[in-house]
């Protein structure tokens, strides 16, 4: 009897697939929408009215927004990240991914669909929260090209929170753990950071840990590309930390899926 031919895999297109049922199940869960824009909205209309005149008194709100705006973009991609960590871990724990596995499909395209969907949802966070940055009276003012860099930096820190939280779903037991493990750590790194007030205003034992938190790096890196002044150092310390990010965890990460690894039950 002649064998049937089975299809071979296609990684673009099958990834393509997973991310369109990523961005389908995320369209069915209002709360990655409302972690990723309504959350850092809300806080950015908080914030901007409880310590604009305190952190600068000669200033106005809008002064405010163009220091803190980069802070509630990061806000916007790093909350969701988790949401997406749970979804990875579910599909582990259910069984979707050895399914998956049993066919004739990219082996890697269930992480690759759920990085582009990740990716594109923090797309649509940053448009979001720039849009109403603007309409509080942000404004891009060194350049266009600058502007992008603006856009683009805090997508590449998302796709490296996207490894890390997809590494964590390597080796946790179940949803609740992966948020358990990641929102801790990222509140600790929005809020230990200069993204509200200064460095100098901060607590002495603060300043330290700030200097070195990412969210402090790539704060101080969209500021300088949105507003000028010395651009070179901070954008290459935000995109090294991308960097250690994306190949450091997604290394391990792809490692860890690839042998099999699997929530403990």
């Amino acid at each position: 009897m002649n064998q049937v031919a089975l299809p071979r895999p296609a990684p673009v297109g099958d990834s393509l697939a997973m991310a369109g049922r990523a961005l389908k199940l995320m369209m069915r869960d209002p709360i990655t929408f409302v972690l990723s824009t309504f959350f850092p909205l809300i806080l950015l209309l908080l914030m901007t009215a409880s310590f604009a005149k305190i952190v600068n008194p000669a200033g106005g709100y809008d002064d405010y927004v163009d220091v803190s705006l980069p802070l509630f973009v990061l806000m916007g991609i790093a909350f969701a990240s988790p949401v997406t960590a749970a979804a990875a871990a579910a599909d582990l724990r259910d069984g979707f991914d050895a399914r998956i596995r049993a066919m004739p499909v990219s082996s890697l395209a269930p992480l690759a669909g759920r990085l582009v969907a990740d990716t594109a949802r923090s797309a649509l966070t940053v448009v979001v929260v720039v849009a109403v940055g603007v309409g509080l009276g942000f404004r891009f003012t060194a350049g266009f090209w600058a502007a992008v860099g603006f856009l683009v930096l805090p997508l590449l820190f998302g796709l490296g929170l996207g490894f890390l939280g997809l590494l964590v779903a390597m080796r946790a037991r179940d949803t609740e753990t992966v948020v358990a493990m990641l929102n801790p750590l990222l509140l600790v790194g929005s809020f230990l950071s200069t993204g509200l007030v200064p460095k100098t205003d901060l607590p002495g034992w603060v300043q330290p840990i700030a200097r070195v938190n990412p969210f402090s790096v790539l704060i101080e890196a969209m500021r300088a590309l949105a507003h000028g002044g010395a651009t070179t150092r901070p954008v290459l310390e935000a995109l090294a930390w991308s960097a250690v990010l994306i190949v450091g965890c997604g290394v391990l990460a792809v490692r860890g899926y690839r042998s099999g690894t699997r929530p403990v039950a």
